[in-house]
């Protein structure tokens, strides 16, 4: 990742002056000095979904970077750059591969954070300990008030300087949200003890809050000021009450320790900071951890005592690398401790679960109102005050739709940009998804959208995940689906590959001890009265040129009620279906194949499968100009109604027995819902027009 100045924008011959500094990332390339001059080359990108947030679009994806000029000894490099340089050499000398992990939690660098230790640590609910956040900027101001102690600067003095030293502290860091408002609270805090000033909390909260808005409007749109503040005025708010009722585990003593009291204050801290950061964390990260309220009791105090020692380490080794080296192997085996916190709270079941924003907006709105009757009802009995909790419980179970299809199985194509993720549902209610989506680059559609879109839908494992072939825009994501949803099979075609997400895939599926099973013709299997047939590559492990030659093609059959999906096949791939299968391929949905490129979708496979509607995956904007012209074109002179993604979202096809179809869109635009009869006549949807597909 780098930050780069941009002073020149050319997009088409033309230049614009830009003078922004933007968000660069490329997965290879020279390594590149601060304040080099450059030309990179490359494309804008922003993930599919809601619209992002203001001044935050996306990032400038490198294709290739030319040095015009090198910084030369005279270059005027701004000093705490080079300082952050310094200290992250530093730290990769000190602590080898655990280095990524230090930088994280000392210097605020997540770039070369593995994505497995981020996940691990997202599944456990201990997020917040990689990004720079109130308790590390705390740990610092407590030990600079220490030292000023110890070293008697007096009552005024010694305040001053931790407070310099604590802000010194966050510029260095690159001044976080999270970071600036728990240093401006302590700044606060210090200036009213040395003026004998009284000081609410809430008040130097607000403070913080109206300083940072000030300085930067649009932070309030970042999800690290979002839930820094959140987290923050949850424990004022909820903390004494949880304590109050928590309060028969405090007396819990042995001796004349009183351990009860220490679990009952973190419990109570850590269940009123999980409880207001939750719908924000569902909405920006589509998942919650409530495992993290008893992980935190345990990588809280790791952290504060790792901290101090990794901070030593790294100062001590400029002046004395020997006490560098001593100091930091305490260090070591405290992150050492804190992985493994980490890894054993997000491998229990459970502990982890996908959610979207708008089930968990709901969720609070309900716990929300209960406590504000509950607080309004007094001193009533207990009895009325747990029937008033009991219909929050109802009201929660209403939010998940749980329910299963009916007597109907469900296609849904969900919006995953460029890329490739269709969900079949059972009339039972069970899951099987084909591919997941586009990985990497920082956006993880498994993760992001096709994770929490299955689990808004009541959906808590799969039954099967099929990859059609080991491409990106169709694999990328399935790690994520794989550890979050647990499906009891993977199949694919057997292609050899040797791309990055494909091995992370092999290598997740073999430590949750997944079967994984070939796909090929004459494979098929059945789903509460669902056939899915493979009809193509014709065997496993197949040497092909290209792997779109050998993806898997299946064809789902329900009743009358039948679909194809045809993956990235190819026009070669779909004559040798036709020529084989012929009308037998009759199909009243067609997903298209590489969606929408011009290599697919050909005439004889419309003739044979006599569709009526085109499911066409395609990320808004594409570079690739997918859907291509002509297919949309060929496809509505045959009367096929088409529905994309970049311009419907997100697509609901429902089918029962007697071929009656329904189709739901997200974007509610006129037709975005309907009935198409058995024999195609479009119904109540309005007509099957290009609304969807022109």
């Amino acid at each position: 990742r780098r930050a780069i100045r941009a002073d020149t924008v050319w997009v088409g011959g033309a230049g614009v002056a830009c003078g922004a500094e933007i968000p660069g990332r490329g997965d290879e390339g020279p390594t590149l000095a601060a304040g080099s001059d450059v030309t990179a080359r490359g494309r804008w990108w922003s993930p599919p979904g809601r619209p992002p947030p203001l001044g935050r679009a996306g990032a400038f994806l490198i294709d290739s970077v030319t040095v015009r000029a090198s910084p030369g000894p005279d270059a005027r490099e701004p000093v705490v750059r080079r300082l952050r340089s310094a200290a992250r050499a530093r730290v990769d000398a000190l602590f080898g591969d655990r280095a990524p992990l230090v930088a994280s939690l000392l210097l605020a660098q997540r770039d070369g954070l593995d994505r497995d230790v981020r996940d691990r640590f997202a599944r456990a609910g201990l997020s917040h300990l990689l990004a720079i956040s109130g308790l590390h900027v705390g740990l610092v101001a407590g030990i600079l008030l220490l030292l000023a102690s110890l070293l008697r600067l007096g009552r005024r003095a010694g305040p001053v300087a931790a407070a310099a030293g604590t802000l010194l502290y966050v510029a260095f860091l690159g001044a976080p949200h999270s970071a600036v408002r728990a240093a401006l609270q302590i700044v606060l805090l210090l200036a009213g003890r040395m003026l004998q000033r009284p000081t609410r909390s809430a008040s130097l909260v607000a403070a913080a809050a109206l300083a940072i808005l000030v300085a930067d409007p649009g932070a309030l749109l970042a999800p690290g000021f979002q839930l820094s503040f959140a987290g923050v005025a949850g424990i004022l708010v909820l903390r004494r009450p949880l304590l109050a009722g928590l309060a028969p585990l405090a007396r819990v003593g042995v001796a004349h320790a009183r351990p009860g009291q220490w679990l009952a204050d973190g419990l109570a801290t850590s269940l009123a900071a999980t409880a207001a950061t939750a719908p924000i964390v569902a909405w920006h990260f589509g998942r919650l951890a409530p495992i993290g309220v008893l992980a935190n009791l345990v990588a809280i105090p790791l952290l504060g005592l790792a901290i101090p020692a990794l901070a030593a380490a790294l100062l001590a080794a400029p002046v004395w690398p020997a006490a560098g080296r001593f100091l930091a192997a305490p260090g070591v085996l405290l992150i050492d401790a804190l992985d493994r916190t980490a890894s054993a709270a997000a491998a229990i079941p459970w502990g982890t679960a996908p959610v979207t924003g708008p089930a968990a907006g709901w969720a609070t709105a309900a716990v929300v109102a209960g406590w504000l009757i509950t607080r309004r009802l007094g001193r009533v009995r207990r009895s009325v005050r747990a029937a008033v909790w009991a219909g929050v419980g109802a009201c929660l179970l209403l939010v998940a739709p749980l329910r299963p299809a009916g007597d109907r199985v469900e296609l849904h194509m969900i919006d995953v940009g460029q890329g490739d993720a269709i969900a079949l549902r059972s009339p039972a209610g069970r899951w099987l998804l084909v591919d997941a989506g586009i990985g990497g680059l920082d956006y993880d559609a498994g993760a992001r959208r096709v994770v929490p879109y299955l689990a808004r839908r009541g959906a808590r494992r799969l039954e099967g995940l099929i990859l059609t072939h080991p491409d990106a825009d169709h694999t990328g994501g399935a790690a994520s689906v794989l550890r979050a949803l647990r499906p009891r099979w993977v199949g694919d075609p057997g292609v050899a590959a040797g791309k990055a997400g494909y091995l992370e895939l092999l290598e997740a599926a073999a430590g949750a001890r997944v079967a994984w099973v070939g796909l090929a013709r004459g494979v098929a299997f059945e789903l509460d009265g669902v056939t899915v047939e493979i009809l193509a590559p014709d065997g496993v492990g197949a040497a092909v040129e290209d792997a779109n030659d050998a993806s898997v093609v299946a064809r789902v059959r329900y009743g009358e009620f039948a679909a194809l999906l045809t993956g990235d096949a190819p026009a070669a791939v779909e004559r040798r279906l036709v020529g084989r299968y012929g009308r037998a391929l009759d199909a009243d949905v067609l997903k298209v194949g590489h969606h929408g490129s011009a290599t697919s979708t050909t005439p004889e496979l419309l003739t044979a499968t006599g569709a009526r509607l085109a499911l066409v995956s395609a990320g808004r904007g594409n570079r690739y100009g997918h859907p291509h012209p002509v297919v949309v074109r060929r496809l509505l002179d045959r009367g096929v109604r088409v529905l994309r993604s970049d311009r419907n979202g997100s697509v609901v096809v429902r089918g029962d027995r007697s071929g009656v179809l329904s189709v739901e869109m997200d974007r509610h635009a006129p037709g975005a819902r309907g009935v198409l009869d058995a024999g195609g006549a479009p119904g109540a949807g309005g007509p099957a027009d290009e609304g969807g597909g022109s």
